[in-house]
């Protein structure tokens, strides 16, 4: 192990273990304090965690039957499909605030469809869907697109499309269709702004119970059981999803453009899944028109709000959680580069158990991370460490994945060649590795950033009135009554959408995002 992989490798142990093992230990410690029997005793907690299970089970089998067919049209090359493609990935880099207050409204109770469906399971599951199916599809057709020569084989064979779809290249791709599966299980059962927004008491996922538990009756012991309950479901659902990795995943051969559908198949094609994309997304644009539509019409009622002074310090203005929202996100950006730097140059030089290690933290819900932090350091409650490290560990693991991607496309005996004219380990790192990860780099800054900007869980319990970001000042006015406080959240919301698809354009420019 060379001294720049074993100095990455301690670099990340010891930062998670300040950020995650202390406190996510000491949350346990108190909820068998608590007793786990007290919560799963509880009729309404028991509740709540058999919906969270239901919510988890049913957004992955709903992504699923989504993503089948989808992947069978998007295999062909017909016009538009690329856009489509790239597409379906917005909503996964967009904040969950966004998603929320366009869907409240597309279907709220002031929602431009004119059905209100806030407080039902089928407007979470909406949201759900249009965050998690595009990151299936791309799993997927990843592994589709090194099946060319076997899909072509079997053509030749006489099979049909459907047919090769059904025997060839769908069983190949089993592993990504259930590592999508199982991401949307862990995303949806650990939910909080959705149902937070969207669910109700009645939908309220365990990840909404901890933070009321919490911050409504200052009920540390049953917070942290039920932090605990969670944790022991995602770890047992991870054991699952990284079993049927191994057992389902398959060796294909090197990508290949997709078949080209002609003529009328093609549009048909285009229309088909154009269609499905504009009614998923229609939150989205329902979120715009109606930033500008109030109860008597065209309104610029909420986007003036933004410019009036603070009405008190409980209540952040416009420009004061603008300012933190980019201040944090360059602070976390700044400690999450180096730690996913580390830990992307330790996995790739082959440091044993940092791999698993480095994936933790995208197993841990922020709000359960949030009371972890006030349980084990009450010293640093009010100090801004806690919520920087939040956001760096919860942003780390992103902007890792996409330098590890980088480093394991360089060209093989690089580093070789380097020492072979007298360059050490650091040298080769600084002035010959280094520069080629640069557009690596750019991808996975664009990724964490989009990621920190649009955090919410853990800002919500971290934060201070004089911290507040705009994910917490939209959570505010959503709180208040009068249709002006209403269209002031939902301009709040356009503007989060456009900083943090600014911020994830600006830095992601020239690399490889996606």
């Amino acid at each position: 192990m060379t001294s720049p992989a074993r100095l990455s490798a301690l670099v990340v142990a010891a930062f998670l273990g300040f950020a995650l093992f202390w406190p996510l230990g000491v949350v346990l410690l108190r909820g068998l304090d608590y007793g786990l029997a007290a919560v799963l005793g509880d009729p309404y907690l028991r509740g709540r965690l058999v919906w969270s299970l239901e919510f988890g089970l049913g957004s992955s089998l709903l992504v699923v039957a989504f993503a089948v067919p989808l992947v069978y049209l998007l295999r062909y090359r017909f016009p538009g499909r690329d856009a489509l493609v790239a597409l379906a990935m917005v909503p996964f880099v967009l904040p969950t605030l966004v998603v929320a207050t366009g869907l409240l409204a597309w279907a709220g109770p002031r929602g431009v469809l004119g059905v209100d469906l806030s407080g039902t399971p089928w407007i979470l599951f909406w949201g759900s869907l249009l965050y998690n199916l595009g990151m299936t599809l791309r799993l997927v057709l990843g592994v589709l697109g090194g099946t060319g020569r076997l899909a072509e084989a079997a053509r030749t064979l006489g099979a049909g499309p459907w047919r090769v779809f059904w025997r060839v290249e769908l069983p190949l791709a089993a592993g990504a269709l259930a590592a999508g599966a199982g991401l949307t299980f862990i995303y949806s059962f650990s939910s909080f702004g959705l149902p937070l927004i969207l669910g109700g008491p009645r939908y309220a996922t365990l990840e909404v119970e901890v933070y009321r538990a919490l911050l409504q009756r200052l009920a540390f012991g049953e917070a942290a059981a039920l932090v605990g309950v969670q944790l022991g479901v995602l770890a047992l659902v991870t054991l699952g999803y990284l079993a049927a990795q191994r057992r389902l995943s398959a060796r294909v051969g090197a990508p290949a453009p997709p078949p080209r559908l002609e003529g009328a198949a093609a549009w048909a094609a285009a229309l088909g899944v154009g269609g499905f994309f504009a009614l998923l997304y229609a939150p989205l644009l329902a979120l715009v028109v109606r930033s500008f539509w109030g109860p008597g019409g065209f309104t610029l009622a909420g986007w003036l709000a933004l410019a009036r002074p603070e009405e008190s310090y409980f209540a952040p203005g416009f420009g004061r959680a603008l300012g933190n929202t980019l201040r944090f996100t360059a602070l976390a950006l700044a400690l999450a580069a180096p730690l996913g730097f580390a830990y992307a140059y330790g996995v790739w030089k082959g440091v044993r158990g940092l791999d698993l290690l480095g994936f933790l933290p995208l197993l841990v819900s922020p709000v359960s991370l949030a009371v972890g932090y006030l349980l084990a350091y009450p010293n640093l409650r009010a100090s801004l460490l806690l919520l920087v490290s939040a956001y760096a560990l919860l942003a780390y693991p992103l902007l890792a994945r996409a330098l590890l991607a980088g480093m394991r496309r360089l060209p093989e005996g690089l580093a070789e060649a380097a020492r072979t004219l007298g360059a050490g380990p650091w040298r080769t790192l600084w002035r010959v590795e280094l520069p080629l990860l640069r557009p690596a780099l750019a991808a996975g800054a664009a990724l964490a950033a989009a990621v920190i900007i649009g955090e919410f869980g853990a800002t919500l319990v971290l934060t201070r009135p004089e911290w507040a970001t705009l994910t917490v000042a939209i959570y505010e006015r959503l709180g208040k009554p009068g249709a002006v406080n209403y269209q002031e959240a939902l301009a709040l919301s356009v503007v989060l959408g456009l900083v943090a698809g600014g911020v994830f354009w600006g830095l992601g420019r020239g690399g490889e995002v996606g």
